[in-house]
């Protein structure tokens, strides 16, 4: 799979293949603790994920939906129930979130829109075919993933008003996003260059599972 935006792989890591969930998300907060440092003048927020989900948990929220949610995704709420901010302002949906709530709401606003349903049916998204997993906090950005039983059951697709970019599963979206992240580093340090001495480094506070400013964390180490 291609993202139409910059021509990202969305394959890129597969190699990683022996890895569990556990194993990607380690990998992708360090690429995101890589990101933060750049960001040194505090462009975007971060969060580590949240806690993993309990099967009851998991259990309780299909029966709500009323569909078993694709194994990419509940292996994903397994180990985090939800990752704010994980790309610039995308969040991965807790089990909360798929019920609702504010980022649910907002992030449905273009699925109510003709043009922009229509827009994906040219794309070979049936937006009634799917339900949505991510959504941004500042822009019109979602994901969205196949129901069970329909043509697209446990792929995803990354929707601005069109699709942007088709996946085999959520491992497969968020391998991408995992890339645009390391290419946004590099981006950063070019246009922010090195942190003047006397600014303290970056990191993301773990103690806390919710989205805290890039300007408000920082370590004088």
């Amino acid at each position: 799979m291609t993202d139409k935006a910059v021509g990202v792989s969305s394959g890129t890591n597969r190699a990683m293949s022996e890895w569990t969930w556990q194993d990607y998300l380690n990998w992708g907060q360090e690429i995101n603790q890589e990101r933060m440092e750049a960001d040194w003048k505090g462009l975007w927020d971060y969060a580590p994920p949240n806690a993993g989900a309990s099967e009851e948990t998991l259990a309780r929220t299909e029966a709500q939906l009323g569909f078993r949610l694709p194994k990419s995704y509940r292996d994903f709420l397994k180990v985090a129930d939800g990752w704010p901010c994980f790309y610039q302002d995308m969040t991965i949906f807790s089990t909360s979130d798929l019920l609702g709530g504010e980022l649910r709401r907002l992030g449905g606003v273009q699925l109510e829109l003709e043009e922009c349903i229509e827009a994906m049916a040219s794309d070979g998204v049936i937006a009634a075919d799917h339900f949505m997993v991510a959504a941004a906090q500042g822009s019109i950005d979602i994901v969205l993933m196949g129901r069970p039983g329909t043509p697209a059951e446990g792929t995803a697709s990354w929707v601005r008003g069109e699709v942007l970019g088709r996946y085999d599963d959520l491992l497969d979206y968020y391998l991408s996003m995992m890339e645009y992240n390391k290419l946004e580093t590099a981006d950063l340090r070019k246009d922010f260059g090195p942190k003047p001495d006397g600014v303290p480094h970056a990191v993301i506070d773990y103690s806390k599972g919710i989205p805290i400013s890039g300007n408000t964390c920082r370590d004088d180490s």
